[in-house]
C-alpha cells in the first residue's frame, strides 16, 4: 500500500503485491494509518481508499475500514471507498459496508447502480 499525504486529504492506494502478501499485511496496514491519524489528530481529514488493485477482503479487513471510518469521524472526517470492483462490492453488499462509509465503484458513476436499462 501507498499512502499521499496533502493537509486535508489523504489517500491510501492497493498495489498488485498487496494481493499477493496476504490480506493480513493489509490489515496490519491499515492498523497503523489508523495509529498514525489518532497521533496526529488532524481535523476535517478525509481518507480516500483506493481499492483499484485489491482482489478480495475478509471480515477482518472490512472491520479495519469500519474502525478507520468510526476514528475519522470523531474528528469530523470521513473514509471513502474508491474504485472497488464487482467481487468487493458483493462483500460489501452482504455487510451494508454502504451505509457508513462512501463506496464508489470501479466503471460505475455516482449514483448509477450498475444496471443498465
Amino acid at each position: 500500500m501507498l499512502i499521499e499525504k496533502e493537509e486535508a486529504a489523504w489517500t491510501v492506494r492497493t498495489e498488485d503485491a498487496d494481493n499477493q502478501l496476504g490480506l493480513i499485511n493489509m490489515v496490519r496496514y491499515l492498523e497503523k494509518v489508523n495509529d498514525e491519524i489518532t497521533k496526529e489528530n488532524p481535523k476535517n481529514l478525509v481518507v480516500s481508499l483506493d481499492l483499484e488493485k485489491l482482489e478480495r477482503v475478509n471480515s477482518e479487513l472490512i472491520a479495519q475500514f469500519v474502525m478507520l471510518q468510526s476514528n475519522l469521524v470523531r474528528d469530523n472526517g470521513r473514509l471513502k471507498i474508491i474504485n472497488a470492483n464487482a467481487e468487493l462490492r458483493a462483500s460489501f453488499d452482504v455487510v451494508m459496508l454502504d451505509k457508513i462509509i462512501n463506496i464508489s465503484y470501479f466503471g460505475v458513476e455516482d449514483g448509477d447502480s450498475g444496471s443498465e436499462e
